[in-house]
């Protein structure tokens, strides 16, 4: 245990099942952007408990074991994360998925920590969050072995229905109340917390006195989403079902694919982006075993 909101490097923390094949770049990208991980390992089959274990004893990660939490594990998930986040001295933290990077747009390369850091520590904000790009499937039906940042080129437009969803980040003390009254109960949701408008800022500005600015341009940031991917990909997500709504009330393949595979605008990442995540992969490859490397690679390929 560290003394309390003592570490100034912001935390993502995240729930991940059968996420082997995406989670070095992942992992990559936000240790470029200069940020603490934390990962719950929700994976009840496969190799990603093995590939999770040799990133944390490499010290890429810490690992939390959520292996024995089946039903909709998502919000306990990240309510137990809240607390070791505390317990580990962070000041601050987000959550987000596998297919979700964030990325500045307005600033130093790689810059996304002190993005977090300078706008958090403005005076009144509580909780600073990020506005969704969808980057659709580009019309691949299959997986293959390149970046995801580097296959998926085209995205949507600004005003697409989920460009309105969220991902947000807090200091960690400003939510501690709540979870101190009860507990149990105190379950972060998975795009934001439970802090007023007056207190968060959306894409840099308070939606409490901008309440028309949304849907608009993204301004300082936003988080790549990756949701759809190829058709195999998709189908294969679709049918392991998620961590947060039950089998019900979840969309069925062609409405989640009907909102999310959107490819409206080509825009790839720059050359000198692409070449440092590049590396930064390659560095963590090195540090692992190389039967660990085997193991990331998924078995869609026997699917046919």
């Amino acid at each position: 245990m560290r003394i309390p909101f003592s570490v100034g490097r912001p935390v993502i923390c995240a729930i991940m099942r059968l996420e082997q094949p995406y989670v070095i770049e992942w992992i990559a990208w936000h240790k470029l952007h200069g940020f603490d991980l934390m990962i719950a390992d929700n994976c009840t089959a496969g190799p990603q408990t093995a590939v999770l274990s040799a990133l944390r004893d490499a010290g890429w990660i810490r690992l939390v074991d959520w292996r024995h939490d089946t039903v909709l594990p998502q919000r306990r998930a990240y309510s137990y994360l809240y607390w070791q986040a505390l317990l580990h001295g962070y000041r601050y933290l987000g959550f987000m998925d596998a297919d979700e990077f964030l990325e500045p747009l307005d600033g130093p390369p790689w810059s996304g920590a002190e993005l977090v850091r300078s706008l958090l520590n403005r005076p009144g904000v509580r909780s600073a969050a990020f506005r969704w790009v969808n980057f659709g499937s580009d019309g691949k039906e299959a997986y293959d072995d390149e970046l995801v940042t580097v296959r998926f080129q085209r995205r949507g437009t600004y005003d697409a229905p989920t460009a309105r969803w969220k991902k947000s980040f807090a200091r960690v003390s400003s939510v501690l109340r709540k979870a101190l009254r009860d507990p149990k109960q105190f379950m972060p949701h998975p795009h934001g917390f439970r802090i007023s408008l007056r207190r968060t800022l959306v894409d840099g500005m308070t939606l409490d006195r901008h309440p028309a600015a949304m849907p608009m341009e993204w301004k300082i940031g936003w988080i790549r989403h990756y949701a759809v991917k190829s058709r195999q990909e998709l189908v294969d997500k679709h049918a392991r079902g998620g961590g947060f709504t039950s089998a019900s009330e979840a969309p069925s393949l062609e409405e989640y694919r009907a909102s999310r595979d959107q490819n409206d605008i080509l825009d790839p990442l720059d050359d000198a982006t692409v070449a440092a995540l590049r590396a930064k992969v390659a560095e963590i490859v090195r540090s692992l075993d190389p039967a660990v490397i085997d193991q990331t690679r998924p078995l869609f390929r026997q699917r046919g």
